[in-house]
């Protein structure tokens, strides 16, 4: 008992840090429209008021082992339209945006269309669990997935934590999913009657029209080890620059650059909650070349964002005018326009 319990410990403690600092990701993307970039979005307003969106938002969340960013993004999205008053659950949301495709990782318009079609439950009525069942033992896994005998049935389970087919059951053993499907169903009805509209932004002029009146928008871009700094850097021989990690500071794919070259051989999704901009803040970045020199950059203009992996390792020390904001971050405009896609949904 003794050893099986340092054994659990020695799990959380690894779950705890990879949570904190491995950052799980989705898989690459294969829906991206990128923006047309607007001469008009450069030379309208140089920022919006990013604090009054921050304002909005709920606490920021940690996705855990799971590739779930694109749901952590969606969810805060209606929050924030929901002007923060009500904590909405990204369990419920990867159940419906998941339950037939059976394998992780999802995308906004998938997930738009999740929310519009099955609502959202609160958090309080379906808790988020931040563990891959697949690949690590809970034994909730076993009173909700055990009873499954189709292998591919049981494993879409313990990717979403329940059973596929419950969703349009008459009758179930799991209260909680019964109370917390009556409850997406009835904030559907309320706030989530919308049609659909394609959800994409197709220019930066939108995207920034969109931050001026107020409202966060969703980003979904091909994720680059060496430009987020993420600990896999490292590995691929990238390198990784710790003071922008812990500022939230990411840079871009420069050409000709190790980044470019050995993430392009690993690429997979990343996605947040785009909460302002500001055309005139300048990052720079020393940058290791693939014919071995290191060169420095700049570039003018980024996109502030609200990331879901916590706030102990990511951008714990992001700041903006002097105000700190842990797990929150800002990406280069350049790396977002060219790399990225910008989607929301039609007024509610």
């Amino acid at each position: 008992m003794k050893n099986l319990f340092c054994t659990f410990l020695l799990l959380i403690s690894a779950t705890s840090f990879a949570d904190v600092d491995h950052s799980f990701l989705d898989p690459r993307y294969t829906h991206m429209i990128h923006p047309k970039v607007s001469i008009n979005s450069e030379k309208g307003n140089a920022k919006n008021n990013t604090a009054a969106i921050i304002a909005l938002q709920s606490s920021v969340k940690a996705q855990g082992s799971r590739g779930t960013c694109s749901i952590f993004s969606a969810t805060a999205y209606l929050e924030g339209l929901l002007n923060g008053e009500l904590d909405l659950s990204e369990e419920w949301l990867e159940y419906t945006a998941i339950r037939e495709k059976g394998y992780e990782g999802s995308d906004g318009p998938n997930n738009f269309e999740a929310l519009r079609k099955y609502g959202i439950a609160s958090e309080k009525a379906m808790p988020y669990i931040a563990e891959n069942w697949v690949k690590v033992f809970n034994p909730l896994s076993e009173t909700r997935c055990g009873h499954i005998t189709d292998e591919k049935i049981k494993k879409t389970c313990l990717i979403i934590h329940y059973d596929p087919t419950l969703l349009f059951a008459a009758n179930n053993f799991d209260s909680q999913f019964t109370n917390a499907r009556e409850e997406a169903f009835s904030l559907r009805d309320h706030y989530l009657t919308f049609e659909n509209t394609g959800y994409y932004h197709t220019s930066t002029n939108q995207v920034k029209n969109h931050l001026d009146q107020g409202t966060a928008i969703v980003l979904e871009l091909d994720f680059y080890y060496g430009a987020w700094n993420h600990l896999d850097a490292d590995e691929f021989g990238i390198g990784r620059n710790m003071d922008h990690w812990y500022k939230g500071i990411v840079f871009a794919p420069e050409a000709g650059s190790v980044d470019l070259v050995q993430s392009s051989k690993y690429l997979s999704g990343h996605s947040v909650l785009v909460v302002g901009y500001d055309n005139n803040r300048v990052v720079t970045k020393a940058v290791k070349m693939t014919d071995g020199t290191t060169k420095t950059f700049s570039h003018k203009g980024v996109y502030y964002f609200k990331n879901s992996w916590g706030t102990d390792g990511f951008g714990k020390d992001f700041e903006i005018d002097g105000v700190k904001y842990p797990g929150y971050g800002m990406i280069v405009q350049q790396y977002a326009n060219e790399k990225g896609a910008f989607f929301s949904l039609p007024a509610l």
